[in-house]
């Protein structure tokens, strides 16, 4: 493995990833300040991650962490185990997956500062949710992109699942549905019904989230539903 390192980040590396290890290195530095102001801290630990180009390799350095090879989901490519960011990366898409960093970097600093490293008061959809709209991953998706993208996950989803009680593994993402694209839209919807405070906070109500969580997919299909289709017809 290589090596770049920064006061701020150090990136251990496949010797093929190396774009995507300076690259990471400069998003790092716009995220680590911007997640600092939102959960009203000042960080200064060195953030390590560690980035593979072979599966099985990155699998068994996990294994290696958790001491057993039961919890890793077949899908999984990213973790943020021991508080490092771990990932398997196909070198031919390697800049795809940048935002792989921040995204777990969001869940390192929700564990910590909000859940202070209980993860039995996670409630996994509104964590995934946060982590893929603060990271920019799904900052791509404006105006015509996200309707095509809502409309398609609206089509895919046969069922509604009741997200509260929702861990990682086929319950998760399933030919029924993708939690990871329902708890997206969820908190995209929250942004916009919420107003800024409103929306920052609500990370520290546990109770207000489960309630939310009761009927969030219903919600947020009625409320994209309408304002997309409201944007058709005046087209």
């Amino acid at each position: 493995m290589k090596k770049l390192e920064t006061n701020l980040c150090k990136i251990n590396y496949s010797e093929s990833l190396e774009d995507l290890a300076k690259a990471t290195v400069s998003l790092l530095n716009q995220k680590i300040k911007e997640f600092n102001l939102f959960f009203d801290i000042s960080n200064n630990e060195q953030i390590i991650v560690n980035y593979f180009d072979n599966l099985e390799e990155f699998r068994e350095f996990i294994y290696s962490i958790r001491g057993e090879r039961d919890s890793l989901p077949e899908y999984a490519r990213g973790t943020y185990d021991k508080g490092m960011i771990n990932a398997f990366v196909n070198p031919k898409i390697q800049l795809k997956r940048l935002y792989t960093a921040s995204h777990e970097l969001f869940h390192i600093l929700y564990m910590k500062c909000i859940l202070n490293n209980d993860s039995s008061k996670r409630i996994v959809w509104y964590d995934e949710g946060m982590a893929q709209f603060m990271s920019g991953e799904k900052d791509y998706l404006t105006d015509d992109t996200f309707k095509d993208f809502y409309f398609n996950v609206r089509e895919k989803t046969e069922t509604i699942p009741q997200m509260n009680s929702l861990k990682h593994g086929k319950e998760f993402v399933n030919e029924d549905y993708n939690c990871y694209d329902l708890s997206y839209l969820s908190i995209k919807y929250l942004s916009e019904i919420l107003n800024d405070i409103q929306f920052k906070n609500l990370m520290l109500d546990f109770s207000k989230i489960i309630q939310l969580g009761d009927n969030i997919i219903q919600k947020m299909f009625s409320y994209f539903d309408e304002k997309l289709e409201s944007k058709i017809i005046k087209k």
